[in-house]
């Protein structure tokens, strides 16, 4: 199994996984998308809330705010927290208007946690109007509940061409492609990662079966953007670590059987 960094930033990174299955690709996503723990606002206790929005409302867009965080440094409420790791962290929002309380209002009580954008709006404030609350932050899960979901992550098969004989319409066949992706040189033909198997080249290239694009159903191009505090590279880090974890422990169970 080869795994290819294709493009990558903070927020969203693409590579390729070769020499593997589509049972082994959907695990990985299925994992990166709801079982990788995120820090979110799960409770909030309100002092004061003369807003248009009701308080359930409030708490709502709180918990959809993400945070950055070390997960090094947090476990699960059930775990409880012993030594360094803690299982909670307090946010407070004590505004009065006229004015907009945005993600920044939000003092932390670590200064390690905080909100991922300062400028994300979460409710407008009218003359005289107050908002007070203590907002309680811990691990969860995407499975569980959206707040805590770790990426936005699809896969698709590569695409593989070839060619047999030569076209007559070549610089057609390469502006139909959408995508830019499809290159002829004589005899020779090729497309790159960027191609998602739309076959509108075929449309006009293949009248004689000449060309042929398929699926490669070992090699696999995966996109991944983070919808969480963490960046992207660590979402599918946590989620190799979480699927290793899962191996062994089926592993473990399955040497009981006799």
């Amino acid at each position: 199994m080869k795994i290819k960094i294709l493009n990558k930033t903070d927020r969203e990174i693409q590579f390729l996984l070769e020499d593997s299955n589509p049972q082994f690709a959907n695990a990985l996503r299925r994992i990166m998308i709801s079982e990788v723990p995120i820090l979110a606002v799960e409770t909030v206790d309100f002092t004061t809330n003369d807003s248009v929005l009701y308080n359930e409302m409030i708490a709502h867009r709180l918990g959809l705010i993400p945070l950055v965080f070390n997960p090094k440094d947090f476990k699960f409420k059930e775990e409880g927290g012993e030594g360094s790791f803690s299982t909670e962290v307090v946010f407070a929002i004590n505004k009065k208007g006229p004015g907009m309380v945005y993600s920044k209002d939000m003092k932390s009580s670590n200064p390690d946690v905080k909100p991922l954008y300062e400028d994300i709006p979460i409710i407008e404030l009218f003359e005289d109007q107050k908002l007070k609350l203590e907002a309680y932050a811990s691990l969860g899960l995407g499975k569980d509940h959206a707040r805590n979901q770790g990426a936005i992550a699809t896969y698709r098969y590569l695409a593989t061409i070839t060619l047999n004989g030569k076209l007559e319409n070549e610089e057609e066949c390469i502006r139909r492609c959408p995508k830019h992706a499809l290159k002829i040189d004589g005899n020779k033909v090729s497309v790159d990662t960027s191609c998602d198997l739309c076959k509108e080249c075929m449309k006009i290239c293949n009248p004689s079966g000449s060309l042929e694009i398929k699926e490669d159903p070992t090699k696999f191009v995966f996109t991944v953007e983070s919808v969480s505090g963490l960046n992207a590279e660590d979402v599918v880090l946590h989620a190799v670590d979480i699927l290793k974890s899962k191996v062994k422990g089926f592993e473990k169970e399955a040497k009981k059987i006799k």
